[in-house]
């Protein structure tokens, strides 16, 4: 018995050293890249349409007659990205924005853009796609004093055409 004994003792001796002792987990990692390319853009962004308007001009007033109500044109732009130029359609007027209406002259100007609302930068959460920054442009308009106007009647309803401010970048 003592020699069965023996044998199944080196047997268990033999098959511990031939398992290896547990060890703890071990990782390997590797680099890679992740890139990109960006075209910068700016998109229309008013909800309404916006008015400049010069109210009731009297033929042949003494004074030039300013805007009572001006527009503000925004543009929804990628964040820091500020558009080289902004002029005016040439289908009712002129690109640096003249225009005729009921025969009276009108002159536009539009104020280089003012930033705001600043984007907020994208984050890795799934909903945090970031946001852009709005670019608006405050268009004003007068009339030239002393104008005869247009209007065979007494006097002539509101008339309106449409413009449009163009942002080139």
């Amino acid at each position: 018995m003592n020699k069965l004994l023996a044998s199944l003792l080196a047997s268990a001796a033999l098959l511990a050293t031939a398992i290896p002792a547990a060890q703890g987990a071990t990782t390997a990692s590797n680099n890679f890249t992740v890139t990109v390319a960006l075209t910068s853009q700016c998109k229309a962004n008013n909800d309404s349409t916006q008015t400049v308007d010069f109210g009731t001009y009297e033929a042949f007033q003494v004074g030039a007659q300013a805007s009572l109500a001006d527009a503000n044109i925004e543009f929804k732009c990628t964040r820091g990205f500020t558009p080289a130029s902004a002029a005016f359609d040439t289908t009712n007027g002129t690109a640096i924005g003249g225009g005729v209406l009921l025969g009276l002259n009108y002159d536009l100007s539009v104020a280089a853009s003012t930033l705001t609302t600043a984007g907020t930068a994208a984050t890795s959460a799934p909903a945090g796609i970031g946001s852009g920054d709005i670019r608006t442009y405050a268009v004003s308009g007068s009339m030239p004093a002393d104008q005869a106007g247009d209007c065979a009647t007494a006097s002539c309803a509101a008339l309106s055409h449409t413009r449009t401010l163009i942002v080139t970048f």
